[in-house]
């Protein structure tokens, strides 16, 4: 029986009421009193005309789970109250202040309050998390929750290079991400195997650098399937999701690889390339998996053209980020080249390490003239770390100490927790569930926490938080990125967002019970914990995708 707007008492004690929420929020308190009801009488007031939106969200959010739409009112009994107030503050960072609540719900009245917008979305967000079905009736249970949270950057990377996803899929993995105060998307927009963004002034980048005359088969990488796939984002494209994101209050950071991981750049523009070394020949976009031995010319045309992309997409992007990669950059070619090995004896560098980090010098300052911060993966330390760079930490926890040592700022992405393209363990046969090897469950994530073991306390603030990395090389469907996302981004959030004293993997697991049910009701195909997919008509298999005609 479905639950009804049924005004009859409540028959079991408000203290049974289950209190689901993830990330488990700092503080709450329950009270002995009798449940809010959400029915027809509901009206929802949002003070300030910065809440309309949020006030929105939340109306179609329950309406949407519960059948019942609320009405509006500026005052009286059974109300739902947003508020936005200045003066609204906990004893916390600048960063932490912008994200707090405090939510109070009564039998008559849910009050939501905060200092900025923001604050306010992750407040509805609980209360949507906390409306529960019982005696066929939807309530909340009475309580006050103070919430904020511990890190200011919980993301979640997505690779569209490897295999694409479309804008609406895009835009469907940022609303989920919002649900559970995962604030940062990070969007991988160039590789070796696809460059996915338009870029007016250079053509051939989604002419010829979108696009592959194959992939590795399924289950068999090294054999080609022989079908062209590709795909691109024009500029409108990257705005829509810029601006959908914007209304989920999640910041996208786009990545522009560099200097390495640029095969298909080069196969687009080869005069980026070092075609100096011997036996040079101009590439095709990459069509086969893991690192191509490609690398940018560290010459003045290379940073000429870097200067245009940025012109053209980084005002698309308000974050005050710009990743740029810098991972897996093979130095046999500027080894090799004449022109590399001249830079390198003019600027008095040592080794192709330290031409890589000129290289990443020379890119940050043109981010820092169009008001942007350098973010790479930790790759960039070798050679030498710029000071003003910020350093996402994916392999040995000793590149994170170094980068605090040197005053750095860190975001934690280490591959032993945080890497959802590899596997969770016990699944399905077949070559559709091909995963990178070893093994990322769910208490694996859960127990993860970003802060390096044995980081002075003075250095702490210099951990900018965590994310989940989703390398999409055996992601062949929006079904099975599901899959290899939820409910391991869960975990994550809850490391990223509640207090470490606070984590309880059992209670973790009782909690995720019922958001298992939410995820059902919105088709998503999350991964069992028998390993099964949650919808067993999911299409795991590749999605083709051809050029245009042209």
């Amino acid at each position: 029986m479905s639950p009804t707007s049924s005004s009859s008492p409540l028959k079991s004690s408000p203290l049974e009421l289950p209190i689901n929420i993830i990330p488990l929020p700092v503080g709450i308190q329950r009270a002995e009193r009798i449940p809010f009801h959400w029915n027809a009488t509901t009206k929802i007031h949002s003070l300030g005309n910065e809440t309309l939106p949020i006030e929105k969200y939340l109306s179609e959010s329950l309406a949407q789970r519960t059948g019942i739409t609320a009405g509006k009112a500026s005052s009286g009994s059974n109300t739902i109250v947003l508020q936005v107030t200045p003066s609204f503050i906990i004893d916390g960072p600048d960063w932490a202040i912008a994200e707090a609540y405090q939510l109070i719900c009564t039998p008559q009245q849910i009050t939501i309050v905060a200092r900025t917008p923001h604050g306010l979305f992750n407040g509805v967000q609980t209360l949507i998390q906390l409306v529960t079905s019982s005696n066929d009736q939807w309530v909340v249970p009475s309580l006050t929750i103070d919430d904020h949270p511990r890190f200011q950057w919980r993301g979640l990377m997505l690779d569209c290079c490897r295999h694409f996803s479309t804008v609406p899929e895009v835009c469907r993995l940022i609303d989920l991400m919002a649900f559970y105060k995962l604030n940062t998307f990070h969007w991988h927009l160039t590789e070796d195997q696809g460059w996915r963004i338009e870029v007016k002034a250079y053509p051939r980048l989604t002419e010829v650098g979108a696009w592959r005359s194959e992939s590795p088969v399924m289950g068999e990488a090294k054999v080609g399937d022989g079908q062209p796939y590709g795909g691109f984002y024009t500029q409108d494209d990257l705005r829509t999701v810029v601006a959908y994101a914007a209304t989920r209050h999640v910041t996208v950071i786009p990545e522009i690889e560099m200097p390495g991981h640029c095969t298909a750049c080069i196969a687009s523009y080869p005069e980026l390339g070092n075609d100096d070394i011997p036996e040079w020949r101009v590439p095709e976009t990459g069509t086969k998996w893991g690192v191509i031995a490609r690398t940018l010319s560290p010459k003045e045309e290379t940073f000429d053209f870097i200067a245009k992309v940025f012109d053209e997409i980084l005002p698309i992007f308000p974050s005050p980020y710009v990743h740029i990669g810098g991972d897996e950059a093979p130095k046999e070619e500027w080894k090799n080249s004449p022109f590399a090995q001249k830079v390198m004896k003019e600027n008095g560098l040592q080794d192709e390490h330290e031409l890589q980090s000129y290289f990443i010098r020379r890119v940050e300052k043109l981010l820092h003239e169009r008001g942007k911060k350098l973010i790479g993966w930790d790759e960039i330390q070798e050679g030498g770390l710029s000071p003003s760079a910020t350093m996402m930490v994916w392999r040995d926890w000793k590149w994170a100490k170094q980068a605090l040592e040197l005053g750095n700022n860190i975001i934690v992405t280490h591959n032993e927790h945080t890497y959802f393209d590899y596997g969770q363990g016990e699944k399905p046969e077949g070559p559709e569930y091909e995963m990178i090897g070893n093994e990322r469950t769910l208490d694996k994530v859960y127990h993860f926490d970003p802060i390096p073991e044995g980081t002075p306390p003075g250095r702490i603030h210099q951990v900018l938080g965590c994310q989940g990395q989703l390398w999409c090389e055996f992601i062949w469907s929006p079904d099975k990125l599901d899959y290899m996302i939820w409910p391991r981004a869960c975990a994550l959030a809850e490391v990223a967002w509640s207090p470490l004293k606070s984590k309880d993997f059992t209670g973790f697991q009782q909690r995720l019970v019922p958001h298992l049910d939410r995820f059902d009701a919105l088709k998503v195909n999350y991964r069992k914990a028998d390993g099964s997919p949650a919808k067993p008509y999911a299409s795991m298999t590749r999605r083709f995708m051809r050029p245009p005609l042209t």
